[in-house]
C-alpha cells in the first residue's frame, strides 16, 4: 500500500530568462513503513523535494498524495492540520526551544495541536532516544547528538505515520551523524512509520530500503 505518491511533481522559481527547475517532473511511490533515502549534491532539489512531501511549499505542477488525498489541493488550515498530525519533521537545525526542558520541548506540538501528551508514549521516546537522564535540562546543556535526539522524539511526540528528515546529521560529526541515522531507523520501525531522509552521505543512504537520486530537479534512478 502506497502511502506517498508523487505524480509529474515539478517546482519553478524565477519563470521567465532566469527560470530554475528545483524539482523536474517527477514521479514515484513510497509503500507504508517504507525507508527511503534521497541523495543528490547540493542545489540538486532534494531538499525542494522533501519540502513538496511534507506540504511546507506549493508544487508549481503535479500532486502529492498522503494517504489517498491530493495535498496539494488543501487550503493552509487543512493542509497544517496533515502537517501537525501525519508529518513528523526533523531538520539540520535542531530548532529546540531554548527556555524549555527535554521534555517539554517534545510534548511542544501535541499542546499547539490542542491536545493531552501521552505521557506513557513521551516516556517511551525518551527512553528509546537514550534521554532518560536529561528529560529536565535546556537544550543548552545537551551536546549537538543529544539536541538532535530531542528533535526526533519531537517529531514522534504526535505519533505521525511519516517521518521527513532533512540532512538531520548536518549539523554532527561523522559517528554521531550515524548513531542518530540508526536511531531514526529504529524509531520508524519500533512506530510502524514511514522514513523518507535526504543526505549527501552514502553510508547513511545505504541504511534505507531504498535510494531515490536526484540531479538538476530529476529523479535519475532509483535502487531498492
Amino acid at each position: 500500500m502506497n502511502i506517498i505518491s508523487v505524480r509529474n511533481l515539478s517546482k519553478i522559481y524565477n519563470k521567465g530568462e532566469n527560470e530554475v527547475k528545483a524539482v523536474d517532473d517527477i514521479s514515484f511511490d513510497i509503500e507504508k513503513g517504507e525507508h527511503i533515502a534521497v541523495i543528490g549534491t547540493s542545489g540538486s532539489g532534494k531538499s525542494t523535494l522533501l519540502h513538496l512531501l511534507g506540504g511546507l511549499d506549493k508544487p508549481t505542477e503535479g500532486k502529492v498524495i498522503i494517504d489517498g488525498e491530493d495535498i496539494t489541493c488543501f487550503k493552509d488550515e487543512k493542509l497544517s492540520r496533515i502537517r501537525r498530525r501525519k508529518i513528523g519533521f526533523v531538520f539540520q537545525s535542531y530548532n529546540l526551544i531554548p527556555v524549555l526542558t527535554v521534555r517539554e520541548n517534545i510534548e511542544m506540538p501535541v499542546l499547539l495541536d490542542g491536545l493531552k501528551p501521552d505521557k506513557a508514549h513521551i516516556d517511551e521516546l525518551i527512553e528509546v532516544l537514550g534521554l532518560s537522564d536529561r528529560e529536565n535540562h535546556l537544550p543548552s546543556q545537551l551536546s549537538g547528538g543529544q539536541q538532535q535526539r530531542v528533535s526526533i522524539a519531537r517529531a514522534l511526540a504526535n505519533k505521525p505515520s511519516i517521518i521527513l528528515a532533512d540532512e538531520p546529521t548536518g549539523n554532527l560529526d561523522k559517528q554521531n551523524g550515524i548513531e542518530v541515522c540508526k536511531l531514526l531507523k529504529t524509531t520508524a520501525d519500533h512506530y510502524e512509520q514511514t522514513l523518507v531522509i535526504i543526505t549527501h552521505d552514502l553510508s547513511i543512504a545505504n541504511m534505507a530500503d531504498r535510494v531515490l537520486r536526484i540531479s538538476d530537479g530529476k529523479l535519475l534512478e532509483q535502487k531498492g
